[in-house]
């Protein structure tokens, strides 16, 4: 009986993770904001993205893996040591992806809170005095438990619902929307600022590489160009998340 209901309580957390809003900020932003974000940190996005965000003042937050950098998966090699401290140093934002890229749901509370010590401990050694104070979930999924938890750990957590953030953002759950070559259409994006500038929001890219040609879930370099062209076309502030965070007004609970 046990094993049958496991599935229908997972989804039911997982539903609960995503729809109820359990860190909310009242946005206080004077202007609509834009973030551009990199999950896994495959090398495209620190010699594609990473290069197409500095030429245009721009800078970024890459939610890193420590436990996996350096290795190569099916799509993509991920970052070396090297090239997380030319991020860090360069002033774009390192973000917490857990120690070993695992699905936060099948965690129960101490694996959780390992996995993200890990992260950090091994951050710290590569980058002395970072603050990991922002977090994206693997896979893009949580259970309500583990979302709990995390918000209380990190300023923000990302997933990957899509939408954009306004009047009152869900920071355990921040929604995105994915610059993705298969998904962003030019006029997907066109309604994405209209719906930024209108509602005075928050818009959150999120992908992965940015390679040509690029996997299902990354950009071609000319579509980031594009669309980093096309914000600041609009003169929307293009912050980090960490930044964005300081100027919707959020101050880190004491």
């Amino acid at each position: 009986m046990h094993s049958r209901l496991q599935p229908l309580i997972k989804g039911v957390l997982r539903r609960g993770a995503r729809h109820l809003g359990s860190k909310p900020l009242v946005m206080r932003n004077t202007a609509p904001l834009v973030s551009f974000t990199f999950d896994d940190v495959p090398d495209s996005a620190y010699t594609n993205g990473a290069a197409i965000l500095e030429q245009h003042g721009v800078r970024g937050t890459f939610y890193v893996a420590s436990g996996i950098c350096g290795s190569r998966d099916t799509h993509w090699r991920l970052i070396d040591p090297a090239q997380i401290r030319a991020l860090h140093d360069a002033g774009h934002e390192i973000g917490c992806h857990t120690f070993s890229h695992v699905g936060v749901e099948d965690l129960d509370a101490r694996q959780m809170a390992e996995e993200c010590t890990q992260n950090q401990r091994r951050l710290l050694e590569l980058c002395p005095g970072i603050a990991l104070t922002n977090f994206c979930y693997p896979f893009g999924r949580a259970s309500l438990p583990r979302k709990l938890q995390l918000q209380k750990r990190f300023d923000s957590c990302r997933g990957i619902y899509e939408g954009i953030n306004a009047g009152v953002a869900d920071l355990g759950m921040l929604r995105m929307i994915a610059l993705y070559d298969r998904t962003l259409t030019s006029e997907k994006l066109r309604r994405a600022l209209r719906e930024t500038r209108e509602r005075n929001g928050w818009l959150i890219f999120a992908t992965h590489d940015v390679a040509d040609p690029p996997s299902w879930i990354g950009c071609a370099p000319r579509l980031l160009r594009e669309t980093v062209a096309a914000v600041l076309a609009e003169n929307m502030p293009c912050l980090p998340i960490r930044d964005a965070l300081a100027a919707l007004g959020y101050r880190r609970p004491h």
